[in-house]
């Protein structure tokens, strides 16, 4: 097994800058830990794919992952033909799923700058995704991103994600988290690309995580804490 420290290759795959243990024709992707999946690339004879896996996990955990490789696969399966999406393979078992390798970095780790075709590509992935009745629920995640070596964008993880094919609204609502996830990004990578009304969004949204986060408290707490500011900062 080796540990290498910089940028790793299969036979000509590049796979990014960061630890990685390779073992052969296998690569592990993602630290390997008790309750989470496996995550590996692997060379096979059409290519190169990767194996998101619970199969050498304990008895509990490859009972939950049944559950959750199933659902992913069934997500995947509902975004089938969406450019920017990966696509999904034969299972070899029902711990496991498998993915067409997307060549390139995740945005959490790569070095490279998106620029405004990107973030319009990646739109338009988005858009696609909530067309087909999917929300992934993770889009403020950089390691859900991807840039290829062309400088285009790809979506990863869809573990979370729902499928909200009816009643529309709620689509759209549980949709806008995706929306604001995708505006954090961009605007942390390229501030300079956000347009006004992005802003406008930003604040918007930032402002109404605000007012759930106060209505979630509860009315006695709430009620303690107006009596403290009324008490100390009015006179």
């Amino acid at each position: 097994m080796v540990l290498c420290m910089q940028s790793l290759q299969i036979k000509g795959i590049d796979v990014g800058r960061r630890k990685r243990h390779s073992q052969g024709d296998r690569l592990d992707l993602k630290k390997s830990r008790i309750y989470s999946p496996d995550v590996r690339l692997k060379q096979v004879s059409s290519g190169h794919v990767v194996e998101k896996t619970y199969k050498d996990k304990i008895l509990p955990i490859r009972i939950i992952g049944v559950g959750l490789v199933w659902w992913e696969a069934f997500i995947y399966g509902k975004l089938e033909g969406i450019t920017g999406i990966p696509t999904l393979l034969d299972r070899p078992d029902p711990y496991t799923i498998v993915t067409r390798f997307m060549a390139g970095e995740n945005l959490r780790e790569t070095t490279r700058k998106p620029d405004s075709l990107y973030f319009d590509r990646l739109a338009e992935i988005i858009n696609n995704i909530h067309s087909r009745g999917v929300v992934h629920l993770d889009l403020r995640n950089r390691r859900n991103y991807g840039i290829d070596p062309q400088g285009m964008p790809y979506v990863l993880d869809f573990g979370a994600s729902l499928y909200i094919p009816w009643p529309r609204f709620l689509r759209k609502m549980l949709g806008k988290l995706d929306w604001m996830g995708f505006l954090k990004i961009k605007a942390k990578l390229a501030p300079g690309l956000i347009s006004n009304d992005e802003k406008r969004a930003l604040l918007k949204g930032s402002l109404l995580s605000y007012l759930w986060l106060v209505d979630s408290i509860p009315s006695t707490i709430r009620r303690f804490i107006r009596s403290l500011r009324l008490r100390f900062f009015h006179p």
